[in-house]
């Protein structure tokens, strides 16, 4: 299924409702399938909201510095990654705590990318060795790939990850969206670039670009554009579940109906 397709005529027949609009001082966000928000606050506070734009937990952590990466595929399991103290924590469906992983247990210190497994385990991309790395809660190996720099003749500096479907997508804005395995094995790069945060459906990747989302589909191997409402101030992120569409400004979040017409 296709989620958008916008060319100058198709472009015309798209417009945005206003659902909500909640204001606020927030730099990041990621939603799951249910249409949650996480929205994470210059306080380094985590506010989630539901998909009626309502308050529905909170969590804040001041001893593990400042949050790099949220992922929350599984809503019932929220990784949130903070770098400074190459720490993951683990929250609950209430936004509580569940367990806090140390990956310099794993000799990695700084530049680590990290997103949740299907299968519960949590990937970690090693900088320093160039490898993608699955581990399970007690920080044991279940599988890693093979060096980078020798199988694919690359050196990723990744920004985002995420698994869909048994794949998983490592995103560098220079060099493409490198493609593994449920494994963790190399299968491809794709020149796919300056995708700082992706979103997968299927074949059709996801992601913005300025003050548009763009839509890849690898299956027809076409690119689509879809406009983004323009605010007051700078577009820090923006996201699409079902027929909404979530931005984050850097004041405030919009909540959006996608309406076609």
């Amino acid at each position: 299924m296709t989620l958008f397709v916008v060319s100058s005529t198709i472009a015309q027949a798209i417009s945005f409702s206003l659902w909500k609009e909640i204001p606020l001082l927030a730099r990041m966000m990621t939603v799951d399938e249910l249409g949650n928000i996480y929205v994470v606050r210059n306080d380094n506070g985590i506010v989630r909201y539901n998909d009626k734009g309502d308050s529905t937990g909170y969590f804040q952590s001041i001893q593990n510095g400042k949050i790099g990466s949220i992922d929350a595929t599984n809503p019932l399991r929220i990784l949130v990654y903070y770098p400074d103290y190459a720490k993951i924590v683990l929250l609950d469906r209430m936004l509580a705590l569940k367990t806090e992983l140390n990956l310099r247990q794993l000799n990695i210190a700084a530049n680590a990318v990290v997103a949740s497994s299907a299968d519960g385990n949590i990937w970690i991309y090693d900088q320093f060795n160039a490898r993608l790395r699955k581990v399970d809660e007690q920080m044991n190996e279940v599988s890693v790939s093979n060096d980078l720099r020798q199988e694919a003749h690359i050196v990723p500096f990744p920004s985002f990850m995420i698994e869909r479907d048994w794949k998983v997508f490592l995103c560098d804005t220079t060099i493409g969206i490198i493609t593994f395995d449920r494994y963790g094995n190399y299968i491809n790069t794709l020149s796919i670039f300056q995708a700082h945060q992706l979103q997968v459906f299927g074949t059709e990747l996801i992601f913005r670009q300025k003050d548009s989302l763009l839509s890849w589909d690898l299956k027809r191997v076409v690119a689509n554009t879809l406009p983004l409402p323009i605010g007051d101030k700078p577009i820090l992120s923006a996201a699409i579940v079902r027929s909404m569409l979530y931005v984050l400004y850097a004041d405030r979040l919009r909540l959006f109906q996608i309406n076609d017409q």
